[in-house]
């Protein structure tokens, strides 16, 4: 197996084990360093007499056989006493776990079960087989608390009486902890199990496996989106080294499969492409399965009809806030009008209007809100803030408009004409104080005209 890939599984696989309340691994030692994880061995019986299946759970422990770090003083796993857990010691030959799961044994989780066979023989290259024998089957799911990776392991036991292995192990709680020794044979990988991505953008959907003997392998990526059924999206034959199926934006690194990589590269990935993938590795009579769930997340386009209103008292104009292209269909918009003092919270604008949403052609939605403003004195140099919030923003999107307000027209204009009629009327008045006949005349005509408009 090439070294960079290699080093890369290693880093997938290394972390990955439950530290259980009774768990044995000291905080803040390594998988490598302590060489145990505390895990939950699980196993179900049907009830007699009825079809209830009973699902039993126990303490257990996950140990590696071989010599302990340099930089610590960890017993040895086989000096360990048993205490009141089923023990699983991973013993020579078997792929190399610590390398894969090499994190803090208290962000590691683990689940150990029984596989049954149905007291069929696996054909496995390299253990010997016999009629009155079967072996017994395990696997071992370890998957990191921060969700950076999960991995299963299969793990056998050679050499069991076909009785033996459909019993189950004893209640540990009795003080009859049992201890087995096994073999890791098997093993599938993936990274963090949720994966994010905007549209039209490139996903490495990562998987990866290992196998304790050269051998071709058979993989499968199948795809469900939620509520339609499953298809396949791409499909390789180890057998032949054929791909038997491929999507059209979907690809593998055929070169790498040798090497452990069956990751699936998804080209420029659409709304339609969200929902949950399956990696499934065929080896022999094995095949192992994980899971990764893809979300699409596209973030909104915000835009405001104006950057600037300029508005006369008393006049009225619609503010829209059009929010549009984004995924999934939740957002929530909000109209604010900002305080012209400072350390004053905004005030929520009420009786705003929402449009209903629109579906686009790539997927995304769309819509709109809106009210109507009637433009006052006291708005002059008000701001007003569409805000919106959804998913795939980290913090929400603000867009604000400056409104300007001027006195109406009609008033200024009758201000104008009765400051007109007022200096005629004061120019009036002085020429009444001429000493001229004339003059005086026109001011006594002038008074006359204003008394009788005055009466009438």
């Amino acid at each position: 197996m090439n070294v960079r890939v290699y080093a890369a599984l290693c880093c997938v696989l290394c972390t990955g084990i439950l530290k259980h309340h009774h768990g044995i691994a000291t905080a803040g030692l390594t998988f490598r360093q302590s060489r145990q994880l505390s895990c939950l061995f699980e196993t179900s019986e049907t009830i007699l007499l009825s079809s209830e299946v009973k699902v039993i759970r126990q303490n257990a422990r996950l140990l590696v056989s071989g010599t302990a770090s340099k930089d610590t003083e960890r017993p040895h796993p086989e000096d360990l006493p048993a205490g009141d857990h089923i023990t699983f010691v991973i013993q020579e030959p078997s792929l190399d776990i610590l390398q894969h799961v090499d994190e803090d044994t208290d962000k590691l989780e683990c689940k150990i079960s029984r596989y049954f066979t149905d007291n069929t023989q696996i054909l496995w290259p390299g253990i010997e087989t016999r009629v009155d024998q079967l072996h017994l089957w395990f696997t071992g799911t370890i998957k990191h608390l921060a969700d950076k990776f999960t991995l299963t392991v299969f793990l056998v036991q050679l050499s069991a009486s076909k009785e033996v292995a459909n019993q189950i192990p004893r209640d540990v709680s009795q003080g009859n902890a049992e201890r087995f020794h096994l073999s890791g044979v098997f093993l599938v990988r993936t990274g963090p199990s949720l994966l994010q991505s905007g549209l039209n953008k490139d996903v490495l959907l990562s998987c990866a496996f290992s196998v304790d003997h050269d051998t071709d392998v058979t993989i499968k990526w199948v795809f469900q989106r939620k509520g339609a059924q499953k298809k396949v999206v791409f499909a390789y034959n180890g057998s032949t080294r054929q791909v038997e199926h491929k999507d059209k934006r979907a690809e593998m690194f055929l070169a790498e499969i040798p090497k452990g990589n069956a990751s699936l590269l998804l080209r420029t990935v659409e709304v339609r492409d969200e929902g949950t993938y399956d990696c499934s590795v065929f080896v022999s009579s094995l095949f192992g399965t994980q899971t990764v769930q893809l979300e699409i997340l596209e973030k909104p386009m915000v835009t405001l009809n104006t950057d600037v209103l300029s508005l006369v008292e008393g006049d009225e104009q619609k503010l829209i806030c059009d929010i549009s292209h984004f995924y999934p269909h939740d957002a929530e918009a909000q109209w604010l009008q900002e305080p012209k003092e400072q350390g004053m919270l905004p005030h929520v604008v009420n009786h705003v209007v929402f449009s209903s949403h629109r579906l686009n052609s790539d997927g995304t939605y769309s819509f709109s809100s809106y009210f109507l403003l009637k433009a006052s004195l006291r708005d002059d140099g008000c701001r007003y803030t569409c805000r919106v919030e959804h998913q795939s923003l980290e913090y929400p999107i603000k867009k604000s408009l400056t409104v300007k307000v001027t006195e109406s027209t009609l008033a200024t204009w009758l201000l104008v004409v009765l400051l007109v009629l007022l200096a005629a009327f004061l120019l009036v008045m002085l020429s009444c104080f001429r000493p001229k006949a004339k003059t005086l005349l026109a001011c006594k005509t002038f008074q006359f005209s204003q008394g009788m408009q005055f009466l009438a």
